[in-house]
C-alpha cells in the first residue's frame, strides 16, 4: 500500500514538473521571438560594438553602462549556443566593429542539456560563421560564468576548450570565471540572487574587466580617423 502510494505520488510529481517545464518554454518561446521581431526591425549598424548572448547579457543596460559607445544588446532569455548560431547571420553581416560573446550556460541544466562536445561544435560553427561573415570583427570569447557549485568542474572545463578556441581562430579570450566564482567554483553570492543571474554589482565587475577591451577599441577607432603622417589638409 504505501509503496503504492508513493509511486502514485512520485508519477504526479513527474507530471506536474513536465507540466511547470511547459509553462516555462512556452513563455521562454513568446519572448525569444519578441527580441528576435525586435533586432530584425532595429539591425545592428556597421562598425557598433554587440554584446551577444543570454539571460545574462540581455539583463546588461549596456548603453548605460558603456555611455558614448555605439552598442547594441543582442541578449535573449534562455538562449543557448544553437539558438546563437541561427540568428547570428543578422548580426554579422551589417559588418560590426566587435562582438563580445556569453553563451553556454543554459546548454547545461538537464532539461536542455548538450554533452560538451556539441556545445563545443556549435561554438565553433559560431566562430566560423564570424570569421566567414565578419572578417573584420574582433570577436571576444567570454567564458561561461559560474553558477550552483555543481556545474563548476563542467564549467571550468569547457572554459579551457574555448580559450584554447578562441586562439585557433585569432581571438582574443576574457576569462571572467575566476572573478566572479567563490572558492567552491559556485557564483559569488553578493553577485546574485539566484546562483545565476547578475546583481547590480555583478554587473559592475563585469564592466571593470571589459573595459580595458572597450577602450582598445576606442582608441583604434580615434587613431583610424586621423590623418596619415603625409596628409595636409
Amino acid at each position: 500500500m504505501t509503496i503504492t502510494i508513493l509511486s502514485v505520488l512520485f508519477a504526479v510529481t513527474l507530471v506536474f514538473l513536465a507540466l511547470s517545464r511547459m509553462a516555462v518554454e512556452r513563455i521562454e518561446t513568446h519572448h525569444y521571438l519578441q527580441r528576435a521581431d525586435f533586432f530584425q526591425r532595429y539591425p545592428v549598424q556597421q562598425g557598433d560594438i554587440v554584446f551577444l548572448g543570454d539571460s545574462i547579457t540581455d539583463g546588461g543596460c549596456w548603453e548605460e553602462l558603456f555611455p558614448g559607445v555605439p552598442l547594441k544588446n543582442r541578449g535573449i532569455n534562455a538562449d543557448n549556443t544553437r539558438g546563437v548560431l541561427e540568428r547570428l547571420d543578422d548580426i554579422l553581416r551589417p559588418q560590426p566593429r566587435a562582438i563580445f560573446l556569453l553563451i553556454g550556460t543554459n546548454d547545461l541544466p538537464w532539461y536542455t542539456y548538450l554533452n560538451d562536445r556539441a556545445i563545443l561544435h556549435t561554438y565553433n560553427q559560431i566562430l566560423d560563421r564570424c570569421r566567414a561573415l565578419a572578417p573584420d570583427a574582433v570577436v571576444h570569447v567570454q567564458s561561461l560564468l559560474p553558477r550552483q557549485r555543481i556545474y563548476a568542474a563542467r564549467i571550468l572545463r569547457i572554459n579551457a576548450h574555448l580559450e584554447t578556441m578562441a586562439s585557433r581562430h585569432g581571438y582574443p579570450f576574457i576569462n571572467l570565471f575566476p572573478a566572479f566564482a567563490d572558492r567552491q567554483g559556485a557564483l559569488r553570492a553578493d553577485l546574485t540572487n539566484d546562483h545565476l543571474h547578475l546583481m547590480a554589482e555583478g554587473y559592475a565587475l563585469w564592466v571593470s574587466i571589459l573595459k580595458p577591451y572597450i577602450e582598445q577599441l576606442h582608441n583604434e577607432n580615434v587613431n583610424s580617423a586621423l590623418p596619415s603622417p603625409g596628409f595636409n589638409p
